[in-house]
C-alpha cells in the first residue's frame, strides 16, 4: 500500500519518515490495545474537505473503528489459483458454515465481488474465533501455510487494485519504485508471467529506499521464482539512468532503460490504514501531508521521465488526504501539460465501489488554521510548512480529476485508498529524446540535464551523480559498492557444459545467463536470469543501479564433505521448475503415488522401502541430484491434478526430497487432499546416509556465493 511517511510512519519508497520499524514497534507494544480511537484534529481536517456528506462521514468514522476484515488472494498461475481455490472450497468451507461462538455467528469466507476470477477473498473471522473453533483454526492453518509456500498473499483488499489497473503484459518492463513489502510486486510478476512461459521476455525492478525492508522484499518475491525481478535500493524520486544495449540489435549502440507500466505507491501519512494501525489516531498530524507533497510528487515525475511513450503510470497512496492525493495529480498534470493524461478507468473492476476525484480542497497549517489559497497562509509557515503545490491549482476544475479512484472504508468495509492512472501520450524531458537514438559520452549528459530540469522546473532537486568512464571485465556483469556482484558463467567454462552432460540439458536452455555472485572461481550457487535482466546488468553504468538481488536460484555445490556424490552440483527446489522443461529423461524418473507419499512424509526414507518401479529406475542413476515427476490421478483425492517436479538427493541408500517442511505439507494436502505428519531428519534404527548437502532448501534471501 502507500507507505506510511509521516509521524510514526515509515517514510519509504521517498527515503523520508518517521522512527524506524523498531522504533514504532516498541512504541505500538504495550499501548496499542488501548488507544483511543479517536482524533479531533484528523476529524475537524477531513470535515473541512467534504470528501463524504456529514452522514456518510459519521458513517465512515465507525467503519474505521472497526477490525479490518483478513483479505487474501490466490498466487500464481491462473489454473494453480483455480485448483487451490477449489480445494479450499472442498477441504475447509463445509466446516465453516453457520458456525456461533458466544452467540455470534461467524460470517463465512467471501469473494470480493471485483476481484477477476474470484481469487480475492475476505474473511471477518476474529482471533478468539481461530482459537476456539477447530474448523476456523484448520482454515487458518492452511492459509498460512499456503501463504509461506506462496500459493496465497495475504494482502489488503485495496492494495491489490493498483497492480490491476497498471495493466502489466508478459513483455512488458515494468517499475514498483516504492515496492516493499512486496505483495503488488508480486501481482506484478504474476502478471509478467501470465503466459506461463518459464522465461518471459519481460523485466521487472522492484526499488525501495529501506536497505533492509528491500530484503524482505526479496524473501515476498522469491517464493514466485522469477528469473524476470531485480531488487535495488533506491530513493525513488533519485532512481538512476541506466543505459544499455538495444533490445533487438546488438549493433546499434546504446539505450537508456524506459518502462512500459511504472507502479509509484508513493510514502504518504496512512491515515487509509486506521483500522490495522491504531496508533496513527494518536499520531495524525496534519503537517505530514503538505511535507510529503513535494516527494510524492518528485517520485511521480521520476516515473513520467522513465516511461516510455504510450505506457502506463499508476499513483496510489493509502491516505484520504487530498493534499497527497489530487494535489500531487493535478501538479504532474500541470508540469508535464500534454506529454500525459489522466485516463478514465470506470470500467474497470466493475464491482469495484469508488467515489471521484475531488478538485477542490482546503490545507491546514500549524495552527490548525484552514486555507483555500496558498497568499493566505502566515508567512512564518510558508515554503517551512505549508507549500505552494498543496493547493488546488486554478486550473483543477478542468484537469479531469474526477477521474481519479477514491476507496472509502464504509463502501465495502476495506481500508482507504486513492488511485490514479496517467498514459503517456508525447514524449517529455531528455530521456525520450535520447530513446529514439544512441546515447553516449556528452549526449547522455545533456539528455539527463534536461530531463532533471524539466522534472519539477527547480522546484525539487533531483541530483545526478556525474558519470565516470568505467571499463568492466566482460564477466562481472555487475558489481556494487555495497553487495557482491554478479558475475556471468561462460557458457563453455568446465562446470556448465558438465552440468549440461550431467543431468542432459536440451540445447535451448541458455546456458549463458547464469551468475554467481562472487569472483572465486569455485562457484557455490548459480542463478539463472533472463535475457532482459542479463541486458541490464551488462549496461556500462550498471555500477549505478544499488542491487540487493536477481536471478532465480537452479543449481547449489554440494559440500566437498559429501563424498558419496559422484557430481557436485544439485538442483534446488526453488529453480527445479524453471529448468525442468530443459531437461532430458536423462536424470528425470517419473514416480508412483505410493513414492511421492513416502517422500513427503521422511525426509530421508530408503530406497529398499520405495517401490519397485522407483528402485529399478534409480537403479541405474549415479549418486547425486536427480527429478522426480508425478502425476495425480483421480484416486489422490486432492485437487491438484497437474504434473508436478521435485529435486531428489540420492546417496547410496536413500533419496531425500529437496523441499521445505511447509512446502512438503501444502502439496500432501493438494495431491491427497489431506494432511499427514511429516517426519524431519532419521530414524534412529536407520543408517544414516551422507547428510551434507542434502539438508533441505534454504527459504531465507539468497545469499552471496562465498557466504
Amino acid at each position: 500500500m502507500g507507505k506510511r511517511g509521516g509521524r510514526g510512519g515509515r517514510g519509504r519508497g521517498g527515503g523520508r519518515g518517521g522512527p524506524k520499524n523498531g522504533d514504532q514497534a516498541k512504541d505500538v507494544r504495550g499501548t496499542y490495545a488501548e488507544q483511543p480511537m479517536f482524533n479531533d484534529t484528523f476529524e475537524a481536517y477531513y470535515k473541512a474537505q467534504e470528501i463524504l456528506s456529514p452522514e456518510e462521514w459519521a458513517t465512515n468514522m465507525e467503519t474505521l473503528r472497526s477490525v479490518l476484515p483478513t483479505n487474501f488472494r490466490f498466487a500464481g498461475s491462473k489454473a494453480n489459483s483455480a485448483k487451490l481455490l477449489e480445494l479450499m472450497k472442498k477441504n475447509y468451507f463445509p466446516s465453516l458454515q453457520d458456525v456461533v461462538i458466544e452467540g455470534e455467528k461467524v460470517p463465512s469466507p467471501e469473494p470480493l465481488p471485483w476481484y477477476p476470477n474470484n481469487f480475492g477473498w475476505q474473511y471477518k473471522a476474529t482471533r478468539s474465533a481461530i482459537r476456539s473453533n477447530e474448523g476456523i483454526k484448520k482454515f487458518h492453518e492452511f492459509l498460512m501455510a499456503e501463504t509461506e509456500c506462496g500459493n496465497v498473499s495475504r494482502q489488503e483488499a485495496v492494495s491489490m487494485i493498483p497492480p490491476l489497473l497498471l495493466g502489466v503484459q508478459p513483455g512488458d518492463y515494468v517499475l514498483d519504485m516504492c515496492a516493499a513489502p512486496g505483495s503488488k510486486t508480486a501481482q506484478l510478476i504474476e502478471a509478467i508471467h501470465s503466459n506461463n512461459e518459464v522465461l518471459p521476455t519481460g523485466l521487472i525492478v522492484a526499488n525501495d529506499a529501506d536497505y533492509k525492508r528491500a530484503y524482505m522484499l526479496v524473501k515476498q518475491s522469491k517464493r514466485l521464482q522469477s528469473p524476470c525481478l531485480v531488487v535495488t535500493n533506491h530513493e525513488a524520486q533519485f532512481f538512476p539512468y541506466i543505459y544499455y544495449k538495444a533490445k533487438n540489435d546488438e549493433s546499434a549502440g546504446e539505450k537508456v532503460l524506459q518502462f512500459d507500466r511504472i507502479l509509484c505507491d508513493v510514502p504518504c501519512c496512512g491515515d487509509g490504514t486506521l483500522r490495522k494501525n491504531r496508533m496513527i489516531w494518536k499520531n495524525w498530524h496534519q503537517n505530514d501531508g503538505n511535507s510529503l507533497n513535494k516527494i510524492q510528487l518528485a517520485i511521480l515525475i521520476r516515473a513520467i521521465h522513465f516511461l516510455k511513450v504510450g505506457g502506463r503510470v499508476v499513483y496510489s497512496t493509502c491516505t484520504f488526504n487530498p493534499v497527497e492525493n489530487e494535489a500531487v495529480v493535478a501538479a504532474a498534470l500541470n508540469m508535464c501539460g500534454s506529454a500525459i493524461k489522466l485516463l478514465d478507468v470506470s470500467d474497470h473492476l466493475p464491482n469495484l465501489k469508488r467515489r471521484p476525484g475531488v478538485s477542490s480542497w482546503k490545507v491546514m497549517d500549524p495552527a490548525k488554521n484552514m486555507h483555500d489559497k496558498y497568499e493566505t497562509v502566515p508567512e512564518k509557515y510558508q515554503d517551512k510548512k505549508v507549500y505552494p503545490d498543496n493547493f488546488p491549482p486554478e486550473n483543477a476544475a478542468s484537469l479531469n480529476l474526477d477521474r481519479c479512484l477514491r476507496i472509502i472504508p464504509a463502501d465495502q468495509d476495506t481500508g482507504a485508498f486513492f488511485v490514479a492512472v496517467f498514459e503517456k501520450v508525447e514524449p517529455y524531458g531528455g530521456l525520450d529524446e535520447q530513446a529514439a537514438k544512441p546515447a553516449t559520452g556528452l549526449k547522455r549528459k545533456a539528455a539527463e540535464e534536461v530531463a532533471e530540469e524539466s522534472s519539477t522546473a527547480k522546484r525539487v532537486q533531483l541530483d545526478e551523480q556525474p558519470e565516470t568512464s568505467q571499463k568492466k571485465d566482460k564477466n562481472v556483469a555487475w558489481d556494487g559498492k555495497h553487495e557482491e556482484p554478479f558475475v556471468f558463467v561462460p557458457n563453455d567454462h568446465k562446470d556448465i557444459t558438465d552440468i549440461v552432460d550431467f543431468y542432459g540439458v536440451k540445447p535451448e536452455f541458455p546456458t549463458d545467463q547464469f551468475v554467481v555472485r562472487s569472483l572465486n572461481p569455485v562457484y557455490k550457487t548459480l542463478y539463472l536470469v533472463s535475457t532482459a535482466v542479463k541486458r541490464l546488468l551488462s549496461a556500462e553504468n550498471s555500477s549505478k543501479l544499488k542491487i540487493v538481488n536477481t536471478g532465480v536460484k537452479i543449481m547449489t555445490r554440494v559440500r566437498e564433505t559429501a563424498t558419496s556424490y559422484t557430481f557436485p552440483y544439485r538442483v534446488v527446489a526453488e529453480g527445479v521448475s524453471t529448468i525442468s522443461p530443459y531437461l532430458t529423461d536423462k536424470r528425470v524418473i517419473v514416480c508412483a503415488k505410493e513414492d511421492i507419499k513416502l517422500l513427503l512424509e521422511k525426509e530421508y526414507p530408503m530406497t529398499a522401502d520405495m517401490s519397485e518401479m522407483f528402485q529399478k529406475s534409480v537403479a541405474g542413476l549415479a549418486t547425486g541430484s536427480f527429478i522426480v515427476r508425478f502425476s495425480p490421478d483421480d484416486d489422490c483425492a486432492g485437487s491438484l491434478h497437474e504434473d508436478i517436479v521435485l529435486p531428489i538427493l540420492r546417496s547410496p541408500m536413500s533419496c531425500s526430497l529437496l523441499v521445505a517442511k511447509e512446502e512438503r505439507k501444502s502439496l500432501m494436502s493438494r495431491v491427497f487432499g489431506a494432511h499427514f505428519s511429516v517426519q524431519m531428519g532419521l530414524d534412529k534404527d536407520e543408517i544414516a546416509p551422507a547428510k551434507d548437502g542434502a539438508a533441505e532448501d534454504d527459504v531465507s534471501a539468497a545469499p552471496a556465493d562465498d557466504e
